[in-house]
């Protein structure tokens, strides 16, 4: 009879290590799916923040894109009302027109462009800001305007823009 009693306390016990395993191996693919899921939510972010960061940056060279549209313009309006003024001088000599008091022509002056930021300014004399010649040293070492503008903590556009300046100002 004790043979009995401890036949049926070793199945019971087997059946009761089964039934702890398979709970076990259930909960632990419980686990498992829950990182599947919450591994495919982070992709989703990834590629969220990715679609984010292109149009930022097509947004950001379009800005740059119409800025150098007007300051072209400008340039342009500048140029035409110059060619104007020189062409309207020579009509005036050679119509030998007789002037009572001579007219002084004064070249047309760039309006400065004031910012409260005074280190982006271009000195009194001329010459290049810290941070400007900072970009054109780092462009000139062959660096993108992404890394320049990572290693400068400013826009991409800012680095663009001030790299076009220096390329129609030379």
């Amino acid at each position: 009879m004790v043979n009995y009693v401890l036949l049926a306390i070793g199945i019971f016990t087997v059946l009761a290590a089964a039934l702890l395993i398979f709970l076990d191996k259930v909960k632990g693919e419980d686990i498992y799916f829950n990182m599947d899921v919450k591994e495919q939510e982070i992709k989703k972010v990834i590629e969220d923040a990715d679609e984010i960061i292109a149009e930022l940056n097509y947004t950001s060279e379009m800005v740059v894109k119409e800025i150098e549209d007007k300051l072209n313009g400008f340039r342009n309006e500048l140029n035409s009302l110059s060619n104007k003024s020189k062409n309207s001088l020579a009509a005036e000599k050679n119509d030998n027109i007789s002037v009572a008091a001579p007219i002084a022509v004064v070249p047309a002056k760039k309006k400065k462009i004031i910012s409260d930021d005074k280190s982006n300014d271009k000195d009194p004399d001329g010459k290049l800001s810290q941070k400007q010649q900072t970009v054109f040293d780092y462009a000139s070492q062959g660096m993108s305007v992404t890394d320049i503008a990572k290693q400068m903590d400013i826009g991409q556009g800012e680095v663009m823009l001030i790299l076009s300046l220096n390329n129609e100002v030379e």
